[in-house]
């Protein structure tokens, strides 16, 4: 495993850690908290970039969250949950959360430009899309092609909890149903992981030349999805055993399991 990446907020940069602790839940304060609009809707990258500069930390011991940007703290306090809400993310998906009291609103409204809230969502594993960890291969990435400069296409884009090295292109996609064995880890690999407009931007928030949704389109096409029909890369995981997920960390793959034969 090459990449670790976290964010206790949606739409924020993410942070890359050595060593994260996998709860059945995922890694504990990952996506917990989100930006609501004031028509209760999610404001994520997908929708803006504007915050992809900002990193944010939470300790999930203390309920302290920091937001910074660069070597700069800009805000640091505990989060104080106030008032409930439920807020559409997607289709059918309705989180629902507490709006957190103190500076955090004004701060982030500023910053955007429009009425925003920061939310702490009230389950665990709540903030994510559909799964709590997601999976891709370096070599996944380079097959997609290069930024406008020529450098390699950068992970970070495409916002993914672990980013492995070793196997062939698009190989995570072969994995589903089987056991991931990652360190003290095991994963059950899931289905591919639909695309949406964030992976258009830059990880830092720089203006992107570089259409990622067409690279994809063009070297893989529309393929199926839990979500339906679209564009994808990377695969979900499920947590089947909980423990300590560090970087550098071998990736076994088990065998093709057995599928039951048919009853009668």
């Amino acid at each position: 495993m090459t990449r670790l990446s976290v964010t206790p907020v949606k739409g924020f940069g993410l942070r890359e850690v050595g060593e994260v602790a996998l709860t059945p839940h995922g890694v504990p304060g990952d996506r917990s908290l989100f930006l609501a609009d004031d028509g209760d809707k999610l404001f994520s990258a997908t929708r803006s970039g504007v915050f992809l500069p900002y990193w944010a930390d939470l300790d999930v011991d203390t309920g302290v969250l920091t937001i910074g940007r660069g070597d700069d703290v800009l805000l640091r306090d505990v989060l104080e949950p106030g008032e409930p809400v439920r807020a559409h993310f997607f289709g059918s998906r309705y989180p629902t959360g507490r709006v957190v009291r103190g500076p955090w609103a004004a701060w982030l409204s500023e910053v955007a430009g429009r009425p925003l809230r920061l939310v702490l969502v009230d389950v665990p594993g709540a903030g994510y899309d559909v799964h709590p960890v997601t999976l891709v291969s370096e070599a996944s990435v380079a097959a997609l092609g290069r930024e406008a400069d020529g450098t390699p296409l950068d992970p970070r884009r495409f916002r993914m909890t672990m980013t492995v090295d070793g196997v062939a292109p698009f190989a995570e996609d072969g994995w589903r149903g089987r056991t991931l064995q990652v360190g003290d880890v095991m994963l059950r690999a899931g289905g591919p992981v639909k695309r949406c407009a964030a992976i258009q931007k830059q990880p830092d928030g720089e203006p992107s030349a570089v259409n990622a949704l067409r690279l994809i389109n063009d070297v893989r096409g529309v393929q199926d999805s839990e979500l339906g029909k679209g564009l994808v890369l990377g695969v979900y995981g499920e947590v089947v055993r909980p423990g300590a997920l560090r970087v550098g960390d071998r990736v076994e793959v088990a065998e093709q399991e057995p599928v039951a034969a048919p009853a009668g």
